[in-house]
């Protein structure tokens, strides 16, 4: 039923253009890279005592048109495709859907055709995981898997809520993921910058 909802909420979007189902794969490549160019540049430029407001201005500018841009054109492609085949082009979609937050209820609907995709094994359960948790927490609620952070400052990674840690990991291990620890320790690593003092 919720299946079949989201479905027919896919349906109201508008078709601004042919799209061939069959030949996904490089459309949401350049979506996903222009998605990760974006963050991994604005990630730099907030690491970066130096940069002025305006850069960082800018760089929010920047980062929401490509999510609203990308956000309409996933939306049209799970309007006339469905969920995408293929494991790359599944994983691509999913990052897409994950970063349509301005879009709640296109990311809801998201999460159900992805969540449908995992239960006949053709889309990752791990991507499921991150964009359930990324729901609940735009809702209110406690995280299932642990996968959402936040910065508060540059020196500082803290997991959002969840309801147990051993719940969590035990969560995380059925999906596939590191622990929720070994998550949050890669995440400081990879995020914080070396001149921040150790937690």
């Amino acid at each position: 039923m919720r299946l079949a909802a989201a479905i027919l909420l896919l349906c109201q979007a508008p078709a601004f253009a042919q799209i061939n189902c069959n030949a996904l794969d490089e459309r949401l490549n350049e979506m996903a890279s222009e998605d990760q160019r974006v963050r991994i540049e604005h990630q730099k430029l907030s690491a970066d005592a130096s940069a002025t407001r305006d850069r960082q201005e800018a760089s929010n500018q920047r980062w929401g048109r490509i999510d609203r841009a990308n956000t309409a054109a996933l939306k049209e492609i799970l309007a006339a495709c469905g969920w995408p085949q293929g494991e790359q082009a599944s994983h691509h979609a999913w990052l897409l859907a994950q970063h349509a937050d301005k879009d709640p209820a296109f990311q809801k609907t998201a999460k159900d055709l992805l969540e449908a995709a995992v239960k006949k094994g053709a889309a990752a359960p791990r991507d499921l995981a991150y964009l359930a948790d990324r729901i609940a927490v735009a809702e209110g609620r406690l995280q299932e898997y642990g996968t959402q952070f936040t910065m508060p400052d540059r020196c500082t990674l803290a997991i959002l809520p969840v309801d147990s840690r051993d719940q969590v990991n035990r969560r995380r291990r059925a999906v596939g993921l590191q622990s929720i620890e070994e998550y949050e320790a890669e995440g400081r690593k990879r995020l914080i910058p070396a001149d921040c003092p150790a937690p």
